[in-house]
């Protein structure tokens, strides 16, 4: 097992390698001022140590060297964290807030473990929706093997080489990746691990406690009502209760989701805000619904048509069109009134 590296000793070691790579050496940022932005941000938790002795030392944008996850700067995170609130991605989608984006690229974020009550942070992840891939242990490993590369001349230059910037070799970048992984040995929170489980099910602990999941929330209580008897009780006004069923149709937006669901006795549309549950709901499965039925149940919204046109403009490759059919049933779930409002939502399945 290799003892942790200081963060200094990194830094430095970086710069050497730039400059021994033909490529300009770590220069100090110009503005430090985002990172108490940050700070702000992520309280309670708190910044790894590390991340901001590297953010007040290294004007990191400035690095040229082009890989994934990047050496960012703190404007960058303040940036990501406003494409964030702006979308506010449900679990699991989503990731615990106890962990802080520092880049971006094709649909993957790399984050940092912050700072907390279960650990001092520093580890760092890429974020997919089908994986969650460990790259290193603490930034100060990620800036060595950065500098490994560079030394051993596993980079192209970009264009015609002018404008001092490089891509690392990515095939070799992976495997000196796994390979740092190994030599640093069990972490305390993640053992061996090389990918943590997507399914909320099986996320760390922490993670889950940091994100306000019980598991316990997910098991079933009872359904109160088939559909159909719901109906039949909303004809006399307000009723609350539980169904089981299976969605049959989804259509959805940043606001929630608008379900079709069927129990074998009638269907009814359900309304599902955003934060209404972590576990659902999902397209073709069974879920015990906590629902709110103001009065008598209207027809169902008519869905299968304008999906089939979405997906008929996206297949002919006339993204124009499927964008046009997006927002007309956008706009029909705008307008439309739920039969049912769902309060919680439990998998069945």
């Amino acid at each position: 097992m290799t003892q942790p590296r200081d963060i200094d000793d990194a830094i430095d070691g970086l710069d050497e390698a730039l400059r021994a790579a033909g490529l300009p050496g770590v220069e100090p940022p110009a503005d430090v001022t985002p990172i108490a932005a940050i700070v702000e941000h992520v309280a309670p938790y708190v910044l790894p140590a590390e991340l901001r002795r590297f953010w007040e030392r290294v004007d990191a944008d400035r690095i040229a060297v082009f890989t994934f996850p990047m050496l960012r700067g703190p404007a960058h995170t303040l940036e990501i964290l406003s494409w964030l609130r702006e979308s506010e991605a449900p679990l699991p989608i989503g990731f615990p807030p106890l962990l802080l984006p520092v880049d971006y690229a094709s649909q993957c974020y790399c984050v940092i473990e912050l700072g907390s009550e279960w650990s001092d942070g520093g580890v760092i992840l890429e974020w997919e929706m089908d994986a969650h891939s460990l790259v290193a242990h603490s930034l100060a490993d990620r800036i060595d093997l950065l500098g490994e590369l560079l030394a051993a001349g596993h980079f192209e230059r970009m264009g015609d080489g002018s404008d001092g910037e490089v891509s690392i070799d990515h095939r070799v970048e992976q495997e000196l990746r796994i390979a740092h992984l190994d030599a640093s040995g069990p972490h305390p929170l993640y053992g061996d691990q090389r990918a943590l489980p997507t399914d909320l099910t099986s996320w760390p602990a922490h993670w889950l406690t940091a994100s306000g999941v019980d598991l316990r929330d997910r098991r079933p209580v009872g359904a109160t009502h088939s559909v159909a008897g719901l109906v039949a009780a909303a004809t006399n006004g307000r009723v609350t209760g539980r169904i089981h069923g299976e969605v049959i149709r989804l259509a959805g937006s940043g606001e929630g989701a608008l379900v079709v669901v069927e129990d074998g006795t009638a269907a009814i549309d359900v309304w599902c805000p955003a934060d209404t549950s972590p576990w659902g709901p999902v397209h073709r499965s069974r879920f015990e619904f906590e629902v709110t039925v103001e009065g008598p149940v209207g027809a169902l919204p008519e869905l299968d048509a304008t999906h089939v046109e979405i997906t008929r403009h996206a297949l002919a490759g006339d993204l124009g069109s499927a964008q046009k059919a997006a927002l007309a049933l956008a706009e029909t779930l705008a307008r439309h009134r739920p039969a049912a409002v769902a309060s919680d939502i439990r998998p069945l399945d």
